[in-house]
């Protein structure tokens, strides 16, 4: 009789713990396997580019990326990589769930040069595993 009644008081506890707790501040995780760059255009030769890197976050938590964007190699000179201008006009994702603000385009990339391409990236508010799809152009 009293293992019941201390099995019952715990059980009350537990439960007035769990209602009282604040909620979790964490949701759904969202795991980018990778980012696929696409452009019909080929802008910056980037169509096929992929980043491998792995991206943890939560469900709706943005998060920001930049990328060094250079033209396509046009030559070598004494070992060094001559490349042509180029142009970002548009950026965009065609992942569901998923898109793209603060993007710093339209981006010119003046021949021989680096540029930074910067934007958010503003997951499902649900769980995701998987690739994220940039489209360029």
């Amino acid at each position: 009789m009293i293992i019941v009644v201390f099995v019952v008081v715990l059980l009350v506890f537990g439960a007035i713990s769990y209602l009282l707790a604040p909620p979790s501040a964490s949701g759904p995780a969202v795991t980018i396997t990778g980012i696929n760059f696409s452009s019909p255009d080929d802008a910056c030769g980037l169509d096929g580019a992929v980043d491998p890197t792995w991206y943890n976050t939560t469900a709706g938590q943005s998060f920001s990326l930049s990328y060094e964007i250079s033209g396509n190699v046009t030559g070598n000179v004494s070992g060094v990589n001559t490349t042509a201008p180029c142009q970002i006009s548009t950026l965009y994702t065609t992942t569901p769930g998923f898109n793209i603000t603060d993007a710093n385009v339209p981006l010119a990339v003046p021949a021989n040069s680096t540029q930074l391409l910067g934007f958010t990236v503003n997951p499902p508010n649900s769980a995701f595993t998987g690739v994220l799809t940039l489209v360029l152009t």
